[in-house]
């Protein structure tokens, strides 16, 4: 009878343990080259794995040195993981050269469909889906235009050779062909480019852009002041921080959460990726210096004020 108990005993225990072991996930998360913003992502990502799904096990592989050390890791986990987290806007580039064999999520990138990853960001078409801090041009104009009420030319200013800048560039340029704006624009690979440039053709041109690349909100503060009496915008926070007038952003860290929403529908609760649309941050925040505005004595409508994260 007490063999019979044992063994009874036994069978349980093991069953209990069936389930935990089954439902242990693994994924890998990298990304190449230093960025504040991955980092953010990845604040949010972590903490919504946490929360939604415990039982995935994380391994990171933080601000590689190439992205060819990234494609070996890549390699990799494509034999060990059950899906993989690539941020920034260079590997989402590189995956559209590269299809992954098992299920990839983007994040802390621009215009998936623009940068070649996906066809249609409203049902992937492949083994990729995430999140974009992508913002239409349509709704950064509508703004600048409202606090620069004179804006008829644009100066945009990016990094040169970045994936990212490819999109500010298309799209910039579309919605400033749309409103009927002068437009121009300058790829930069350092900072004296980017002043170079400031110092040629400010007086060209009613608006000068920033686009978002480090090189660029990292060094706000001497293009703008380069810039002079011309306003300066940007497509960061960062760049309005160091004095930009203003300019959009998405919310790194509530995009990561969103990104680990897809990791879960996914891996977790069994949707095929066509059924996982690329999240965007449906409500960014627009940031707006007042003592920039002030010094180039723009009185901003009171409606951007209330709306606004204001920079003192």
């Amino acid at each position: 009878m007490k063999q019979i108990h044992s063994i009874i005993f036994c069978l349980i225990f093991v069953l209990f343990l069936i389930p935990t072991t089954a439902s242990a996930i693994d994924i890998g998360l990298a990304w190449s080259g230093k960025s504040g913003m991955a980092n953010r992502v990845y604040q949010g990502f972590e903490k919504g794995i946490k929360k939604l799904a415990p039982q995935i096990n994380i391994e990171t592989k933080k601000e590689l040195g190439s992205m060819e050390e990234l494609a070996q890791i890549v390699k990799t986990w494509e034999g060990q993981k059950q899906g993989m987290v690539l941020l920034r806007s260079n590997a989402a580039k590189w995956l559209g050269n590269n299809p992954p064999t098992i299920p990839t999520f983007i994040g802390g990138c621009n215009n998936p469909e623009q940068l070649g990853t996906i066809k249609n960001l409203n049902a992937p078409e492949g083994n990729i889906t995430g999140v974009t801090y992508y913002i239409p041009p349509e709704s950064q104009f509508e703004v600048f235009q409202t606090i620069l009420p004179k804006m008829k030319s644009t100066l945009l200013l990016v990094a040169k050779g970045n994936p990212s800048a490819l999109v500010d560039q298309k799209g910039t340029r579309q919605i400033c062909q749309k409103l009927a704006l002068s437009y121009a624009e300058v790829g930069c690979s350092n900072i004296n480019d980017a002043l170079a440039a400031i110092k040629t053709v400010k007086n060209d041109h009613t608006t000068i852009i920033l686009g978002n690349q480090s090189l660029l909100f990292d060094n706000a503060q001497q293009l703008v002041t380069a810039a002079g009496s011309t306003p300066v915008v940007a497509y960061s926070a960062r760049a309005v921080k160091h004095g930009a007038l203003g300019g959009f952003v998405a919310d790194d860290e509530k995009l990561g959460y969103m990104l680990a929403q897809s990791v879960v529908d996914v891996l977790v609760n069994g949707k095929p990726i066509q059924a996982v649309a690329v999240k965007f941050d449906t409500d960014p925040k627009f940031f707006v210096n007042l003592k920039t505005s002030e010094k180039l004595g723009i009185d901003l409508p009171y409606s951007i004020l209330q709306a606004a994260t204001v920079i003192d």
